[in-house]
């Protein structure tokens, strides 16, 4: 970058009659650098590159929220699309935003659409957060062994209001059966289903086939949709998710020792119960988010787990003793099998 001194001196010198090349010589500058400074108009001056802002990403979701809800607050909307940044710099952009709308604007002939609504339906009340949590002691499983066993968490988005259920390990079959009996104990579905996977085991295709399970990610993902419900898997953990981390970290550290699956099922209890006690003074109650849930009648495909393999639960070999395991012919020892 050169200064408009030498800018003016370039001019001035090849409004004399000077040649480039000795221009150059003079002012040790390369005879291309003469030449582009000979074709600015205007001295050169430093530009600070225009950067993209990190609110323009977030700018159609904060508008949509705002068209449904006029008095959403700027925090609830952060909660809502996990904002990365401060929260005065969100306060900021929706007040601007909240500044374009119209005046008054009725949300309700949108809302009485349904679920069908142009309003994104995974903003309004009714959407839940699902992940693991690994309590930081292990259990005893009983005859000198200790594991450490995961516990399933779903949150309701809007109440924060929260369930668990202690699982035997982090295989995606025990996930989805626990999910669905935590979903009978809410009697309602979320239409919206925000998945914190990491932790999970997520077996290969093969093993649902000889097992006879039907229980693999891609085909949650797809009974979901069958269902209209939306499932997303998001790269970092929900913000209703981690605080119900952070609750239940706090509360169980207090009993470190191992204790049996039983006793922690009932503490884990307790300790649901005081959580949800305590959110209970949240903008928007349990019972009002529940009743924009789906009815359990409504989703058939999401509830059921198992799927038909022969009348049997798991994959049957053939009269030879072959079995077909993803496109692969395997030998099934029966006699090994019947022995023991």
């Amino acid at each position: 970058m050169f200064s408009p001194d030498a800018w003016r001196e370039v001019r001035r010198l090849h409004a004399g009659g000077m040649p480039i090349k000795q221009i150059a010589r003079h002012q040790q500058m390369a005879p291309n650098t003469v030449r582009r400074l000979l074709r600015c108009e205007q001295p050169p001056r430093y530009q600070r590159p225009e950067r993209l802002s990190v609110a323009e990403p977030f700018e159609p979701l904060i508008l949509q929220l705002l068209r449904a809800e006029p008095g959403v607050s700027a925090a609830e909307i952060a909660r809502r699309i996990d904002w990365p940044a401060s929260a005065s710099l969100l306060r900021f952009h929706v007040a601007r935003l909240r500044a374009t709308l119209p005046p008054q604007v009725d949300p309700r002939p949108e809302q009485e659409q349904g679920f069908r609504s142009t309003v994104l339906r995974d903003f309004l009340p009714g959407w839940a957060e699902c992940g693991l949590w690994w309590p930081p002691a292990e259990l005893d499983v009983g005859y000198g062994q200790t594991r450490r066993c995961p516990v399933l968490l779903m949150v309701a988005g809007a109440s924060r209001h929260m369930s668990a259920c202690l699982l035997p390990s982090a295989r995606f079959r025990n996930v989805w059966i626990g999910q669905r009996r935590l979903l009978q104990e809410w009697g309602a579905v979320p239409h919206t289903l925000r998945w914190d996977t990491s932790g999970i085991d997520f077996p290969w295709s093969w093993y649902f086939q000889t097992e006879g399970w039907d229980i693999s990610w891609n085909t949650y993902v797809a009974r979901a949709e069958l269902d209209d419900l939306a499932v997303q898997d998001r790269g970092r953990p929900p913000s209703g998710l981690a605080a119900a981390r952070r609750r239940l970290r706090q509360s169980s550290s207090a009993s470190p020792l191992p204790a049996a699956p039983l006793t922690f099922a009932a503490d884990l209890t307790s300790w649901v119960a005081e959580a949800n006690e305590a959110a209970r003074s949240g903008p928007t109650r349990w019972t009002e988010e529940r009743a924009a849930m789906r009815a359990p009648a409504t989703v058939p495909q999401l509830l059921a787990t198992q799927c038909q393999c022969q009348g049997q639960g798991r994959a049957v070999p053939d009269a030879d003793g072959y079995i077909a395991v993803a496109g692969t012919t395997i030998w099934w020892a029966r006699g090994a099998r019947d022995a023991d």
